[in-house]
């Protein structure tokens, strides 16, 4: 913290020189600025990658959501498909079993276990295929007939009588069987037992739903790929709008959305509409700035022929009454040049109109020309002069613009700070970023109505005394914006700490333009 306090009585010759080159450079900050000059356009943020963003489209989730809804679809059309070709092949079994139950009926085979084997016999039904087998046992449990015991055994594991349809798994040296069958008890209490090994038919049959769920599933595979193609695709062609429009919002109204002339689809339409809303914008806003320079220039010309003519008649009158009048009627005319040339400065600097040179800033000499020039001020109200720089703060902008919105802010502080005050100039990093701003100890702002004083004509202050019009906070936060940065208003002194002493340090007003720092800008 570096102190600069001046003394008493005439103000000194170096603060004389530095306040008539600040009188000579001030109206050139204030002068109007050809409408076509315009600085160099700074760069456009980018939008984040495509795939980084995948999952925020709404296409690509409704494709995914689809997709996932398709294969639990699929899966149960798997296991479904499975449980119906099962049914169906056990009751074709079923079907063969009973018919040749009632076959061997038919001839009178089920009256004894002896019959029965010779009916076999003589029919040459012997077991010609592995999944087929019929067994006769009588009514001892002997074997008369077909298949060694281990089927009566897998089957019927009770003791006889064995009836109704059985269902077992057998494993032997051969492999593994799944035997489907039904025992018939025999007139003289033997048994007929007729069986199917189902298992070589089931696993002939379970490929075919599941053949068919993956072949749902490879199409699946590849309409989710297709709709993941196309949803990046959309992502692509929404990112070039985006950064055409935020490229547009940054000064620079040629920006085009681009459009292939011969696709029809809706992101040409869209973008042709865009891109015609531009348009229009761009010459409504060219009708607007020809009509602003058309009222300046009509303003201005009678204004200033009307300071003319009051000066003229001020030099022509001796009446003290009527040079009274004629003074405050010259510092009302004035007062309308200055609004209307803050109101022009503040739009150029909000359309990047003015002309501006970004390049390496100063910062300690643009704070010590403040100093300079505002001290006989300082020392005329017993105001301390004070200069809290960091080394570290090194900005690229525009001086001018700069110096000008400090002005600004160096006014507002003289405004409100009490006689005996100190008033700091704060040059700091803090956060990754430059502050550089003015400090006072005046009665600072209400934060609710801090959003409120940097529009344009907003006054907090209703007493008309008090000079101003409510475009200083304005044209500050135009420079900021400017210099992609913003205004921040906050409290000199922490709450608690002006309550403690509130009699004697009010909480105040820290107003910083917050900048990105040098090593940071591109």
């Amino acid at each position: 913290m570096t102190p600069a306090r001046a003394g008493s009585g005439r103000v000194p010759a170096r603060a004389d020189v530095a306040r008539s080159a600040f009188a000579r450079a001030l109206p050139a900050f204030l002068a109007d600025t050809p409408a076509h000059a315009a600085g160099p356009s700074r760069p456009v943020q980018e939008a984040p990658p495509a795939r980084a963003r995948l999952w925020g489209n709404s296409h690509f989730r409704q494709a995914a959501c689809i997709a996932f809804v398709f294969l639990l679809v699929t899966l149960a059309s798997i296991v479904c498909g499975q449980k119906v070709i099962e049914a169906v092949l056990v009751s074709h079994v079923k079907e063969q079993v009973n018919a040749e139950i009632s076959n061997q009926s038919v001839g009178g085979g089920l009256n004894s276990a002896n019959r029965l084997s010779l009916l076999l016999e003589h029919q040459a039904m012997r077991i010609g295929r592995r999944e087929r087998a019929t067994l006769v046992l009588d009514a001892a449990g002997k074997v008369q007939y077909g298949t060694p015991a281990t089927l009566a055994a897998a089957l019927c594991p009770d003791a006889l009588p064995c009836s109704g349809w059985r269902r077992a798994h057998v494993s032997s040296p051969d492999g593994r069987s799944e035997w489907l069958g039904r025992g018939i008890t025999l007139q003289d209490g033997g048994l007929l037992l007729i069986a199917y090994d189902v298992l070589p038919m089931m696993d002939r049959m379970y490929p075919v739903p599941l053949t068919a769920g993956v072949s749902i599933f490879a199409v699946l595979l590849i309409s989710l790929g297709t709709g993941l193609y196309f949803s990046m695709y959309g992502v692509r062609r929404i990112d070039r709008i985006r950064v055409a429009m935020q490229t547009y919002a940054r000064n620079n109204p040629d920006t085009r959305i681009p459009v292939n002339q011969r696709g029809q689809d809706e992101f040409d339409l869209l973008g042709k509409d865009i891109n015609n809303a531009l348009a229009r914008i761009n010459q409504l806003m060219e009708e607007v700035r020809n009509a602003t320079n058309h009222i300046a220039h009509e303003l201005r010309t009678p204004l200033t022929r009307l300071q003319h003519r009051l000066s003229t008649a001020s030099e022509n009158t001796t009446d003290a009454a009527a040079l009274h009048e004629i003074a405050l009627a010259e510092e009302e005319a004035a007062q309308i040049q200055r609004l209307f040339s803050a109101v022009m400065r503040i739009s150029e600097i909000e359309s990047g109109r003015c002309a501006h040179d970004f390049s390496a800033i100063d910062v300690a000499a643009l704070l010590r020309d403040l100093v300079d020039y505002y001290q006989w001020q300082a020392d005329e109200r017993h105001i301390e002069l004070r200069v809290d720089h960091a080394p570290d703060c090194a900005i690229n902008g525009d001086r001018a613009l700069l110096l000008q919105a400090l002005v600004n802010l160096m006014d507002n502080a003289f405004k409100y700070a009490p006689a005996g005050a100190t008033l700091t100039l704060v040059a700091r990093r803090r956060n990754g970023a430059c502050e550089l701003g003015v400090g006072d100890e005046g009665p600072g702002i209400d934060p609710a109505m801090r959003l409120q004083v940097v529009q344009r004509f907003r006054r907090l202050v209703r007493d008309r005394n008090v000079p101003g019009h409510g475009l200083g906070l304005s044209l500050v936060q135009a420079v900021a914006q400017l210099h992609e940065g913003e205004l921040l208003l906050l409290d000199h002194h922490e709450p608690a700490a002006a309550a403690a002493t509130e009699a004697v340090r009010p909480r105040g007003l820290l107003a910083v333009l917050r900048l990105p720092p040098a090593d940071l800008r591109t």
